[in-house]
């Protein structure tokens, strides 16, 4: 996605203040911390699709009228929140045992992300049923990870891991319950595809620690696999690379973008976001299509090609 100067200047902002913050964490966390946030900080050429925890603020603030500082503030809390919830999700995941310096680290970031939104909602009783409102559905929606099949019986489930980042918009949009409701709505449904996009990346990672993933889900459901049945990466390739799956898998999110235009013009710069996510999967699928039939056409029209 083609981010303006001005967006990547606020992005590097707000990575660099959560880095001093950090760096005054009592030792080792803040050497652990500093580590942890530098996988995610895209300036550093890593995580691109965390781009909406930085940026959501931005791409709402038009329709909120909200302060730059506003949005610099939630930009810093998102970023803490990113990294506490997604140790707390990697924690729950892992199959061995438990990792006191990661924990400890996970509440010191927890504990900066929430004293950044209590300033900017409207009332600590506002702040208070927002963060346990959100929490309890990342909770709800780990548990239906476990007990069902989100991806075909409840969608909205899978955005359900990053819950805690609705915590912007619910700040956001104190008193417009209409536009808080439709900004919630986009929020929740950029990030089903947010998180197929990062399980067309991981299939591999997660068939071997048995994490829920969307594009295994897909599998599953083509051909007839129970969730007791055993599923390779090679199985996941050979239904993308020789039977189109992933072409399948990418419907999903192009439909999604398709009910998503309705709310362009309220938030152009996160209906933007999720156009280059669905984007992503649709060409990626149909290079692969296209290399298949060239493939097909014999080695020399593959050579005349330039391959």
């Amino acid at each position: 996605m083609q981010l303006s100067v001005e967006t990547r200047r606020e992005m590097q902002r707000a990575f660099e203040a959560c880095r001093e913050t950090i760096g005054g964490f009592p030792p080792p966390f803040a050497q652990l911390g500093i580590r942890y946030l530098d996988r995610f900080d895209p300036g550093l050429g890593n995580g691109p699709t965390n781009y909406i925890c930085c940026l959501l603020p931005y791409w709402l603030r038009e329709s909120a009228g909200a302060t730059l500082e506003h949005c610099r503030g939630i930009a810093e809390a998102n970023i803490f929140g990113m990294l506490h919830f997604h140790l707390q999700d990697e924690r729950i995941d892992r199959q061995s045992g438990l990792d006191r310096n990661h924990i400890a680290l996970s509440q010191l970031l927890n504990a900066e992300m929430a004293v950044r939104y209590a300033a900017i909602f409207r009332s600590a009783n506002d702040f208070r049923e927002a963060l346990v409102s959100c929490t309890a559905e990342w909770a709800a929606g780990l548990a239906s990870e476990r007990n069902a099949d989100p991806f075909y019986e409840h969608p909205p489930d899978i955005a359900a891991r990053s819950a805690p980042l609705l915590l912007c918009p619910l700040a956001l949009f104190p008193t417009n319950q209409a536009l808080q409701a439709r900004a919630l709505h986009a929020v929740r449904q950029t990030l089903i595809t947010l998180q197929m996009a990062d399980d067309w990346a991981d299939y591999a990672d997660d068939l071997q620690d048995g994490s829920y993933n969307c594009l295994v889900s897909l599998y599953r459901k083509e051909y007839a696999s129970t969730i007791e049945d055993p599923i390779s990466s090679a199985d996941i390739e050979a239904a993308v690379y020789g039977k189109g799956m992933l072409g399948r898998y990418a419907q999903f999110s192009a439909a999604r973008q398709l009910e998503l235009e309705a709310y362009r013009t309220d938030f152009p710069g996160l209906i933007g976001f999720h156009a280059a996510l669905a984007g992503d999967l649709e060409r990626i699928a149909a290079s692969i299509e296209k290399e298949k039939h060239t493939l097909s056409l014999g080695g020399l029209n593959y050579w005349l090609l330039g391959r």
